[in-house]
């Protein structure tokens, strides 16, 4: 085990990190679209959820970046409750927490020569956190939504952090342990249960008998309010149509390039459903959208909608498709596998 010593740097501005090395570790641990910098430059200038501070902390050895994680400072660190329900107390007030709560796959991305590293330099992020937290005078320093298994929790357990979990995500494998891949829509579809394979298929025959069209396309600012109208009107069933302003959703996700796609539902002038998937290297991300109605015509314009994404990843090449959070039996009858995800909260206290 490496006995050089370990920096640990923190800034509030994405373009004060060294970008190459947080790419190349973000990279190299095959971290999810949330944490390149386009998404954390993005989410900086165009926040869907109004943050007090940024904070980028990197870890960094003989000048080589082994960890980053970004965190957000929040006025209110539990907005949906997440945390008091498994009885995380305090985390009503100011709260830094990593990543932020769009973000479902909360990690530290770190390389490291063995896992006696890798305890060492998870060890500094987690002092770290708390250390800013406390400087920047949150009641709350944590990490939220990290998978089940991830190494980050039996630090945090070690160190006397709360470890509870929270919620459960849902994804989607597009390959087998063989190494193997769907080589098509077909061939994904033979592997579902017999009576939701016989579902799909009869929406897509009657959607396209009554002459609807579906589309993969590069986002445009016009659509994007069309997009955001859905998914907010979607999202209002669950109480959730805030997370999605209109001016700040258009900005951000028109700030992330190539990383994002919008899929998109239409009989004639009219669009069924739409949605905002995200990209990276081995993933799609079905991230925000909604739908007009709930049937029509005798089929689910929803269906048609995750017909389109799951094709895409397929014919993308992408290894995963990911689900998110909550809606279960959707996402159970369209083979996607649940994730527990855990919040880790410092103790409170000096």
């Amino acid at each position: 085990m490496s006995t050089r010593r370990i920096a640990v740097d923190v800034t509030d501005r994405i373009d004060d990190v060294d970008i190459a090395q947080w790419e190349q570790v973000a990279a190299e641990s095959i971290a999810p679209v949330h944490y390149t910098p386009a998404y954390l430059r993005a989410y900086q200038t165009s926040p869907l959820s109004p943050f007090l501070a940024a904070r980028y902390v990197t870890v960094t050895e003989a000048g080589r970046t082994l960890a980053v994680l970004p965190c957000y400072l929040q006025k209110q660190g539990d907005p949906y409750g997440f945390l008091r329900a498994v009885g995380i107390e305090g985390a009503d007030g100011p709260a830094l927490l990593g990543h932020n709560w769009y973000c479902y796959d909360t990690r530290v991305p770190v390389r490291a020569t063995g896992p006696g590293q890798r305890a060492r330099v998870l060890g500094a992020v987690l002092d770290a956190l708390r250390n800013v937290a406390a400087a920047d005078g949150a009641r709350t320093a944590g990490l939220v939504s990290v998978p089940e298994g991830d190494p980050v929790l039996d630090i945090a357990r070690d160190k006397g952090w709360q470890v509870a979990p929270i919620v459960t995500r849902f994804q989607l494998p597009l390959h087998t342990e063989a190494g193997g891949a769907f080589d098509a829509y077909d061939s994904y579809l033979a592997t579902l249960g017999a009576r939701t394979r016989r579902t799909i298929r009869q929406y897509l025959r009657r959607a396209a008998d009554t002459g609807v069209t579906t589309a993969v396309e590069a986002p445009r600012p016009d659509f994007l309010r069309t997009v955001g109208d859905l998914t907010r009107r979607t999202a209002a069933k669950y109480g959730s149509a805030d997370m999605y302003p209109e001016s700040a959703f258009t900005d951000f996700v028109m700030a992330l390039g190539d990383h994002a796609r919008v899929v998109r539902v239409d009989r004639g002038e009219q669009t069924l459903a739409a949605a905002v998937v995200l990209l990276d290297e081995e993933r799609l991300h079905m991230w925000a959208g909604g739908t007009s109605h709930a049937t029509l015509d005798g089929f689910s314009p929803n269906y048609l909608l995750w017909a389109t994404e799951i094709r895409m990843a397929i014919e993308w090449r992408k290894r995963w498709v990911e689900g998110g959070r909550s809606n279960a039996p959707m996402k159970t009858r369209h083979g996607m596998k649940p994730l527990r995800l855990y919040a880790c909260v410092a103790p409170s206290g000096g």
